[in-house]
């Protein structure tokens, strides 16, 4: 990704930021009308925090795109970016098979985005990772797979009950090679539907899906 290109990543981000700082557990106040220079969209987005552990005040930052079309027939993807150690959000999201790209200072739209066939939820996790935080900072000294795990699981349940007409979704998770260990145990264990999704050409136009053992 080029300078200018991470110029305006960061201008995207510090506007989803702002829009979720007085945001409170429902999902209109996570909701984004549109990103700085976007092009017209006729999908909602939203971007926000979900608190992990209340005693250590850690946070993960979440962005979540619908579907472009029909999103209620559509599945819930979960996206992260692995490492671990990589933004969900700058380099998924926006670098990768979101709805927009940046080009210059203006975003343009991404015609091969994952959600014109899902709902895409990218996640920025461990803490440390992106605009994901843990106020008591020697977390990130001791952070592993187990504890990384454990956040992951616990922001899925409550972004889920923040977000309840994708309780019964079809659900599916995708991820980094490196990073399977961690997406896996939340996502495989603790899910009802274990699901990969497989991509083709940086596209999910063709859905693939497998069975996690």
């Amino acid at each position: 990704m080029q300078p200018r290109q991470w110029i305006s990543v960061t201008t995207i981000c510090a506007a989803l930021i702002q829009a979720c700082l007085t945001a409170n557990s429902l999902p209109e106040a996570d909701k984004n009308t549109s990103l700085p220079r976007q092009p017209q969209a006729n999908f909602q987005q939203y971007a926000g925090y979900t608190t992990v552990d209340e005693k250590q005040q850690r946070s993960l930052f979440y962005y979540f795109v619908e579907a472009e079309i029909d999103p209620a027939s559509k599945p819930l993807v979960l996206w992260f970016n692995g490492g671990p150690g990589c933004s969900s959000v700058g380099i998924g999201a926006f670098g990768e098979h979101g709805p927009f790209k940046p080009s210059g200072d203006i975003l343009l739209k991404n015609d091969f985005s994952w959600n014109r066939e899902a709902n895409m939820l990218y996640l920025e996790s461990p803490a440390g990772v992106g605009f994901s935080y843990s106020a008591n900072k020697s977390f990130y000294d001791f952070v592993n797979d187990e504890i990384t795990a454990r956040d992951n699981l616990m922001f899925l349940q409550r972004w889920f009950d923040k977000f309840p007409d994708y309780k019964n979704r079809d659900f599916f998770y995708h991820r980094r090679e490196l990073w399977r260990p961690l997406c896996s145990t939340a996502c495989t264990t603790h899910c009802p539907i274990k699901t990969e999704v497989q991509s083709e050409n940086n596209s999910i136009k063709k859905l693939k899906f497998e069975t996690v053992k």
